[in-house]
């Protein structure tokens, strides 16, 4: 709980400062792109609202693909899907999907900033050493960030497809009665260890392709078709890199479900795997964890740069109908 407080603390000193540092570089009001509506620079709230807006979608529709992969990575004793029914792949996906806001809110918002408050120190590079140090750092800040909000809702996501607890009341109810609110983050330890790696090779690959894509086009944002392929290929790259990780996170957070003895710590875990289940177990569910990151990134990616170039727009708009002078 510490850890999450000292996050939530830092990010909001992170965008005050980042946001300062941004409007103090001389960002220009408007943009156009061959003829496009121009376009102004979003606040703080309109790319918390954007990112927010496309989590929260892409999640809701990739969701029982997410439940597939959980129930395929539970540990032995805990029921499958022919046991569990149909209605597990979407128990929970309203509430959960609603409660994704925040994570994509933060992670969008945070890279967008680190990355425009490093470029103003270092300098706007687009590729090459210096563009990707500034994108490993920035998706590595944003997905610290996110974690803060985003572990809560794996947790309660996780717990509600494995049938721990019938609904989504009945399991914020329950874990902070039995556990307190630490009972939200756990499994926080292998979760960061899978979601820093995952986030910054991500974001990192999304934007190296991005800034060449924009670079030889010569426009300020990408076409619908070309942000989905990016976004796609992208989260693949991070879901393979992140695979054991994912099984170990999902183990800790759903033991429950199962009557073994429970791993003491993330480490315990890894090691009974190996030992009574052998290396492969770590490859669990990576089919369907496949088939759902890769569309979800896909569209959060595309959503994002849909939104934002909309409120953009909106903001030019209104820049315009002000009175000058």
């Amino acid at each position: 709980m510490r850890c999450a407080v000292t996050i939530f603390f830092c990010l909001a000193c992170l965008l005050i400062c980042s946001q300062a540092i941004s409007r103090s570089s001389g960002t220009k009001p408007t943009v156009t792109d061959g003829g496009k509506p121009g376009v102004a620079p979003l606040s703080v709230l309109q790319t918390l609202g954007a990112g927010g807006a496309a989590r929260s979608v892409s999640q809701a529709v990739t969701y029982p693909m997410d439940a597939l992969r959980t129930i395929s990575q539970t540990r032995k004793g805990a029921k499958k899907l022919s046991e569990l029914g149909g209605g597990a792949l979407v128990s929970g996906c309203v509430q959960t999907s609603l409660f994704a806001f925040p994570l994509g809110a933060v992670q969008f918002t945070v890279f967008g900033n680190v990355k425009k408050a490093l470029s103003s120190i270092v300098g706007t590079a687009s590729g090459g050493v210096k563009g990707t140090a500034v994108a490993i750092a920035s998706a590595s800040c944003a997905s610290l960030a996110s974690c803060a909000v985003g572990v809560p809702q794996e947790v309660l996501k996780q717990r509600l497809v494995t049938k721990i607890y019938p609904d989504f009341g009945t399991a914020v109810k329950t874990i902070l009665k039995n556990e307190g609110l630490k009972g939200f983050y756990t499994g926080w330890a292998p979760t960061v260890a899978r979601n820093l790696p995952y986030v910054v090779t991500t974001f990192t690959c999304f934007n190296h392709w991005k800034g060449q894509e924009l670079k030889k086009t010569e426009s300020t944002s990408l076409d619908q078709q070309t942000s989905l392929r990016f976004g796609m290929g992208a989260a693949l790259i991070g879901c393979l890199v992140t695979q054991p990780m994912d099984v170990i996170k999902t183990r800790m957070m759903t033991q429950a479900a199962s009557n073994l003895v429970p791993y003491s710590s993330a480490v315990n875990c890894a090691v009974d795997i190996v030992k009574t289940e052998g290396v492969t177990a770590f490859l669990a569910g990576l089919p369907p964890r496949a088939a759902y990151l890769s569309p979800l990134w896909g569209a959060q990616f595309l959503l994002n740069e849909k939104f934002t170039r909309l409120i953009g727009e909106r903001n030019h708009k209104r820049a315009q109908l002000r009175p000058r002078g």
